[in-house]
């Protein structure tokens, strides 16, 4: 196979938020000037991993450190830079040809009429080709994600584009496809009551939808909270002494999600880790996937 090549000036050019995404970092808070990570470089519960839309650089305040795409790389690997352009270039990882298609571009100059953020257009039925066959991608049948969410057109920096939405309880959208992570303003949790036995908090989209093929009898007798970052938990538990039956926690298997969940099993005796229903995967989604490949063979 043939290697593609990158130089240093492309390499430290390419887009930071979407050579994130590609390596499985998403917003926490996005404006449009900036956005906000949990640092992929080290352990946090609060973002401090920021992004300049307009200079296209980053910088780590837990760190104290900052630079450009390339510098990102060789800090995540640590590695030196012939091998960070290797990985760049690797078709299989992040080719530079794939990280110049993408659905979004944030590195370029923006002038006045496009600082407006995320504009909705319009939400209507799930339909659309390709966000069914990303929610497939993961494990997520039509019938489901038909009936639990829908398809928000919207505008960022003046460009139209579509993803799979879900509501939050303030009336904004997290929104999610192939290529973009993301919510409109005002962002908050999603929370959806079915007079339930109890409440069962997760912490994204996918993680809530697979709960529903993971465990139907679970899912549609207790209410839900998708926090859709971990930044609102202290606002969630405002809610909780209306709740006298369990509250199943189904946070993610990694260090933020392992203190959360120490947290709440500490302060609110009605809370339940269910954690160990879906581990040694990371999240329910990870879960579905695997049950799903498992199935197939």
């Amino acid at each position: 196979m043939k290697i593609k090549k990158i130089c240093c000036e492309d390499a430290r050019n390419l887009d930071i938020v979407h050579v994130l995404a590609k390596l499985g970092h998403y917003p926490s808070k996005t404006t449009v000037k900036e956005a906000w990570f949990l640092s992929p470089l080290r352990s946090e519960t609060q973002a401090s991993f920021h992004v300049s839309y307009r200079n296209n650089r980053w910088y780590d305040f837990g760190l104290g450190k900052g630079g450009n795409c390339l510098d990102l790389i060789i800090a995540l690997k640590q590695c030196s830079i012939t091998e960070a352009l290797q990985f760049l270039a690797n078709d299989q990882q992040l080719s530079f040809t794939d990280i110049k298609k993408p659905s979004l571009s944030f590195h370029k100059q923006i002038s006045k009429k496009e600082k407006e953020g995320i504009n909705i257009l319009c939400v209507q039925e799930l339909s659309n080709f390709q966000l069914l066959r990303y929610a497939k991608k993961r494990g997520i049948p039509r019938e489901l994600i038909r009936e639990l969410t829908s398809e928000v057109h919207f505008e960022l920096h003046g460009k139209p584009y579509y993803a799979i939405g879900l509501q939050n309880r303030r009336g904004g959208y997290e929104l999610r496809n192939a290529f973009y992570k993301a919510s409109s303003s005002p962002k908050s949790y999603s929370y959806f009551q079915q007079d339930g036995n109890g409440l069962i908090i997760t912490e994204g989209l996918f993680d809530y939808l697979s709960l529903a093929l993971l465990d139907p009898e679970l899912f549609f007798t207790h209410d839900h909270i998708i926090l859709n970052s971990l930044s609102f938990i202290q606002e969630i538990i405002k809610g909780f002494d209306g709740y006298n039956d369990p509250i199943l926690l189904c946070l993610d298997h990694d260090p933020a999600g392992d203190r959360m969940t120490s947290y709440l099993l500490e302060h609110f005796a009605q809370a339940i880790d269910l954690r160990y229903r879906f581990y040694p995967h990371k999240d329910l989604n990870e879960k579905l996937c695997h049950v799903r490949r498992e199935n197939t063979l």
